[in-house]
């Protein structure tokens, strides 16, 4: 049985969003301070490392830029823009920008306050 390697790297963004369709507060336009984190893992090692952090850090910054200080109602790839469509989308832009034979991404974890969080995976 191969082990696995994983490394994890965190960001955050500031973004507003509203959830129309929901029976509650939320349905109105208000604002979050989230906490992203992505883990990706490897099988085996390239120069000692799953992935150069350099080179991960500026594909999570990449996609958090994207997003921050943001509507989220305003990216139609976010709909309904709960903190779950919102790891998956953040996982399918790493896994876009990261692609390799020997790398993938592992999960993406949103915290929308704290306590509360929501990660995507994808089935092996």
């Amino acid at each position: 049985m191969a082990g696995l390697y994983s490394v994890r790297v965190s960001g955050s963004i500031s973004a507003a969003h509203r959830l129309p369709d929901y029976p509650g507060p939320c349905a109105r336009m208000h604002g979050h301070n989230f906490s992203v984190t992505a883990e990706l893992g490897a099988n085996a090692l390239a120069q000692g490392m799953v992935i150069d952090f350099v080179r991960l850090r500026a594909a999570m910054d990449a996609v958090l830029d994207r997003l921050d200080h943001t509507c989220l109602n305003d990216q139609p790839e976010l709909d309904p823009p709960t903190a779950e469509v919102l790891a998956a989308f953040i996982y399918s832009r790493l896994a876009a920008s990261l692609a390799d034979d020997r790398v993938r991404v592992l999960r993406v974890s949103v915290e929308e306050s704290q306590g509360m969080s929501a990660t995507y995976t994808e089935e092996a």
